[in-house]
């Protein structure tokens, strides 16, 4: 057909029925974007290939999305409880890569047949974007079509079998992992208590310096034999018999009611339109990576934070706390002073999900120059990072600042999701019509042999990461499941899982370990290619 060699035509008609193939579900099972590749290959090996131009495009926008996305968590997953997990994730990764590479030896496969097979078995679209930079080859597409779909229903069997052989109780396996997240994670709560303490009358509340004693925001004060509720401030002067609302984690609260007064039931509420409470969003970037303390909420403008909400969840809001795009305060003042607070904060939801191009385009730039600086070290030589690798640490480094003076590199999640869908549409799309040509051929001289070694590669990885996260790492069975999806970066796998389970452990888990196992994935497969090489297989 003439139409098929305009490239446009056809890089819609490639993303369109493998976008509907990929929908369709057999039970927990779907290809998702990856369908696209196989619909590439099918028309590439009758001849239809689209530009390289596509391929390089999509390629950078993945890559560079991801780094965004990876950026801010990508240092706090080895922090705490997510260190464990990271680990897990990474260990799930280098047996991958240890597997993928005895493989190799053993029937003389090179860099790009390797990479190909190390990343179409762990389900990893950015270990073949790696693979396809350095090898310029049409193998590692060809063999990542012929391993993923066992790499796909591999981790979704090990999920659903899994607990049946190990007999686990799921219900008792998420109230063990509640009553964790509980004690490590308390919620923010409120007290109301009167004063008793007479070491406390007649002194100012920013005299007493109650920080050094409890973690605790005041925010609402009833004077004795008063119906007024006031607005706490720091020149705000205690009296016998003062009722207060204090806000702040239950451990912290306790600690401040042994020092200030005894616990009542009364409540303390606004009455009128004298002190009000309000949600006040942060859109303008000029407040953007400024601390709660650095603004002064209190003093200047005479307004009480008394806690904010981030990504849906509630949090203290304290001195030290830096300031979001998109974070909600809880606000707690007279109408006028909040009103004033929403004028010079922004309050605006439209800004704060609108995203501007030019710093996508700057960010990518950057990765380019980057990726082409020379680098050396003794025993290996002069290196470059390339595209994927110096796009990849560009969006790493601007996703973890945040912002700079003028420019918040961060974009809404919406908008790297699109980002990041599009890259890969294009990618899969080009890169699976230059593989076409040569993937029949690669069936018929590596066929079993390929198959056998990509549910190797699935399997083993698998089996020994997760006994290793469970009797080693002592990983939460729920979270287990979480870690060796997002270790593979399988959302069919995290599908099965969630299944499995009411609760959102394995969830968590997955989104915890993600940005370390596409990072992993990413460096791994540059060493899988360079040792491959190194060693002179074909």
């Amino acid at each position: 057909m003439e139409i098929l060699k305009n490239p446009v035509f056809l890089l819609f008609l490639i993303i369109i029925l493998g976008e509907a193939i990929g929908k369709l579900e057999f039970k927990t099972f779907s290809f998702g974007s990856s369908a696209i590749i196989f619909v590439a290959l099918v028309l590439g090996h009758f001849g239809y290939v689209l530009p390289k131009v596509f391929q390089t495009l999509g390629l950078v926008l993945f890559i560079y999305s991801i780094g965004l996305q990876a950026g801010p968590g990508f240092l706090s997953s080895f922090k705490g409880d997510g260190l464990k997990l990271a680990m897990g994730a990474l260990i799930l990764v280098f047996l991958g890569f240890c597997t993928t590479l005895v493989c190799c030896l053993y029937l003389n496969y090179g860099g790009s047949m390797g990479a190909g097979i190390f990343a179409g078995a762990l389900t990893s679209t950015p270990g073949l974007a790696v693979a396809v930079e350095m090898t310029g080859e049409k193998l590692a597409p060809a063999a990542y079509g012929v391993t993923y779909s066992f790499g796909v229903i591999g981790i979704i069997l090990f999920i659903k079998l899994v607990p049946i052989f190990m007999r686990i109780n799921l219900k008792k396996e998420d109230e063990k992992i509640k009553e964790e997240i509980a004690s490590m994670n308390p919620q923010v709560k409120f007290l109301h208590l009167e004063i008793n303490n007479p070491n406390l009358y007649n002194h100012s509340i920013k005299d007493l310096n109650l920080g050094q004693i409890a973690e605790v925001s005041i925010t609402r004060l009833l004077r004795k034999n008063s119906s007024n509720v006031e607005l706490v401030k720091g020149e705000t002067v205690l009296k016998e018999g003062d009722r207060l609302r204090i806000v702040g984690i239950e451990d912290e609260l306790k600690k401040i009611e042994l020092f200030m007064g005894k616990k009542i039931s009364e409540s303390i509420n606004f009455e009128g339109d004298e002190l009000i409470r309000q949600k006040v969003v942060v859109s303008k970037k000029e407040f953007v990576g400024r601390t709660i303390s650095s603004i002064d909420f209190r003093h200047v403008f005479n307004v009480q934070v008394a806690r904010m909400t981030r990504n849906d969840l509630d949090l203290p809001a304290t001195a030290s706390t830096h300031l979001q795009m998109g974070d909600v305060l809880h606000l707690v003042g007279n109408k006028n002073s909040i009103d004033n607070i929403k004028r010079i904060l922004g309050d605006d939801i439209k800004t704060t999900y609108a995203t501007n191009v030019l710093p996508i385009l700057i960010g990518i730039f950057i990765g380019f120059l980057v990726g082409e600086i020379p680098f050396y070290l003794p025993g290996v030589g002069e290196f470059k990072l390339g595209i994927t690798g110096g796009v990849l640490l560009s969006g790493l480094i601007l996703g973890y600042m945040y912002n700079t003076k003028t420019i918040i590199w961060r974009i809404p999640e919406t908008s790297n999701r699109f980002i990041r869908e599009l890259g890969l549409m294009l990618f899969l799309a080009a890169v699976g019509t230059s593989a076409g040509s040569t993937i029949i051929t690669t069936i018929r001289q590596h066929g079993l042999a390929l198959f056998l070694s990509g549910l190797t590669v699935t399997l083993v990885p698998v089996i020994i990461g997760f006994l290793l996260c469970h009797y080693l790492l002592k990983i939460k069975f729920i979270k287990n499941l979480g870690v060796l999806t997002g270790g593979m970066t399988s959302t069919p796998g995290l599908a099965a899982a969630t299944s499995l389970s009411e609760s959102s452990y394995a969830a968590a888990a997955y989104a915890t370990v993600y940005p370390v196992a596409l990072v992993g994935m990413i460096v791994f497969t540059k060493i899988l290619v360079g040792l491959l090489n190194y060693l002179g297989k074909p």
